[in-house]
């Protein structure tokens, strides 16, 4: 055996040092690569219910009227925003928009779509697609407030599979305890004219 010839166990000491250092070089190049992700990939899209200040940072899963709110952009000029139905519908629409931001800050238009579920995804060249679901849920829940009194107005909104609207429904029901109580108070109206109690 040559002098210079590794020995079996230097042979086994040496190859554990090279993966220990490839190891180490890979937990390295695995912490530096968000350094260099795309400008902009930090950025998200916020899903706000209409009326919610834009730089407002909440982000709600549920909302009947709402608008998006794009933050954190850092120097893009424009994103590619699009809101699909969970799952695809024929008779759900998917809106499209470009949002121009300043500063890395932007905002929609309020939109109203029909209830169920969607997926709104953001884009830009060179950064990284990203997604959330959120809900579209305008039927009116809870008790009218203290004070409070009529029918609340529900725009694009449909109650269950008929396709009948809230507005429309909650109408034919108040005109419905509208007959009621005119049958009602006819009927007392006659009891007094006859003598009755």
């Amino acid at each position: 055996m040559s002098p210079f010839a590794p020995s079996r166990t230097s042979a086994r000491r040496l190859g554990a040092a090279a993966a220990a250092a490839l190891a180490v070089t890979g937990m390295s190049l695995g912490a530096a690569s968000p350094a260099f992700a795309a400008p902009g990939d930090s950025g998200e899209v916020k899903i706000h219910k209409a009326g919610t200040p834009y730089g407002d940072s909440r982000d709600e899963t549920e909302v009947c009227r709402f608008n998006l709110s794009a933050v954190n952009f850092e120097t893009i000029p424009l994103i590619n925003i699009t809101i699909a139905p969970q799952p695809a519908t024929p008779t759900r629409p998917t809106l499209t928009a470009a949002v121009s931001l300043t500063t890395g800050k932007g905002h929609t238009q309020d939109y109203s779509l029909p209830n169920g579920q969607y997926k709104v995804t953001w884009t830009f060249p060179g950064g990284v697609p990203k997604q959330k679901l959120f809900t579209v849920d305008c039927r009116p829940t809870g008790g009218v407030p203290a004070g409070g009194g009529g029918v609340p107005t529900v725009e694009s909104s449909t109650a269950g599979d008929s396709g009948m609207s809230i507005g429309t429904s909650s109408a034919l029901a108040a005109g419905g305890v509208g007959v009621v109580g005119l049958i009602l108070a006819r009927r007392a109206a006659r009891r007094r004219a006859h003598g009755a109690a």
